[in-house]
């Protein structure tokens, strides 16, 4: 099993105090430690890229930055290198109107044989829901980690 973590997910858990009010930025939040730490305790990849890391790179807060660099280097396990082929399936997405950072996470997310990428970005995953832009499975966190506690349990059995 292998799952990716768009630059969303790994900022989310340090987002702003007026978005941690909400009920389901908690919710994400608990969904994407809990998806994280599960992943690490069966020995699940989790996939990280340039693309990821250069988004997150734009975070203009410096104390916010080092923290979801830190979360992101601390969890990911394995890195996606960019290649000609992600390049040109990312600039395809694009080209169907995808934005540039959510079409590098599609590309590399599919090189890589991803099963799941996870996303907040309600637009994004609305995007690939209703246009089928890819055969990686996207979902939000908060959707994807019933599964994930159901086959760790299944695996601890």
């Amino acid at each position: 099993m292998i799952i990716y973590l768009d630059a969303c997910c790994y900022s989310r858990p340090y987002d702003n105090e007026e978005h941690l009010v909400q009920h389901s930025v908690r919710a994400e939040i608990a969904a994407i430690f809990a998806i994280v730490e599960l992943c690490k305790k069966v020995g699940y990849k989790i996939a990280g890229s340039f693309a990821v890391t250069d988004e997150i790179g734009r975070t203009p807060q410096a104390e916010k930055l080092e923290k979801v660099l830190a979360y992101y280097h601390k969890n990911v396990n394995l890195h996606i290198p960019l290649s000609a082929d992600i390049s040109n399936r990312a600039s395809g997405l694009v080209a169907q109107g995808v934005k540039e950072y959510d079409a590098y996470h599609l590309a590399y997310a599919e090189a890589a044989g991803v099963d799941f990428l996870l996303t907040t970005d309600k637009r994004f995953l609305k995007n690939c829901t209703n246009n089928k832009l890819s055969i990686v499975n996207v979902v939000n966190p908060s959707t994807l980690l019933p599964e994930v506690i159901k086959w760790v349990q299944s695996l601890l059995m």
